[in-house]
């Protein structure tokens, strides 16, 4: 944190979150750290100044952009370079005029944010292949006359060093059914997007 201290208008913008309530705190800290980890949130700096502006906090429209924007580097910071949630609450305090209720908070988001976690989800590996087969299950000794059907999907994972892997799940009609309704909800959020 000691790049970060010399920022003294960082600071003073994070002290003006003494005049924020804590929920209202909690929701843009908790947008801040979406939109942080993934860029794509739907976090906008004026939409945020415009809850600010409802909620009747009594902050400047420039203190509260500030304010936002100060918490914003914050955690990008405390992001891009992995320090922990108690280092940052042990800086904050020393530091800053943040609320104890505030800074518990923002710890509690920031645990959540595990530098080997994100690594491990964004190695998974590269879909090389997908195949399908609708099966029919007749294995059943009592009853020999019920005729099961089930889809098989067998990935094929490339993972970062190159290695295929093959993953098979198999699954009933319903919980295929819910698959293809969680896909078709992907595939709307996308085209909205282009």
């Amino acid at each position: 944190m000691q790049n970060y201290v010399y920022d003294i208008d960082s600071i003073r913008g994070l002290n003006l979150s003494l005049k924020v309530p804590l929920s209202l705190f909690a929701y843009m800290v908790d947008e801040i750290y979406k939109f942080t980890l993934s860029y794509q949130s739907a976090f906008s700096l004026q939409s945020m100044l415009q809850i600010f502006q409802r909620e009747s906090v009594a902050l400047e429209i420039q203190e509260a952009e500030f304010c936002i924007n100060s918490y914003v580097y914050l955690i990008r910071f405390v992001q891009k370079n992995n320090i922990t949630a108690e280092h940052l609450s042990k800086w904050l305090k020393e530091n800053t005029l943040v609320q104890d209720d505030h800074r518990e908070y923002l710890m509690k988001v920031l645990q959540g944010f595990d530098p080997e976690t994100v690594k491990k989800v964004l190695s998974l590996g590269k879909l090389k292949e997908l195949k399908w087969t609708v099966n029919q299950y007749n294995g059943d000794v009592k009853y020999p006359n019920l005729k099961k059907l089930y889809i098989l999907l067998e990935f094929h994972i490339q993972d970062e060093k190159g290695n295929l892997q093959k993953q098979i799940i198999n699954l009933t009609i319903q919980e295929f059914k819910m698959l293809q309704m969680e896909f078709k909800e992907i595939g709307d959020i996308l085209r909205s997007f282009m």
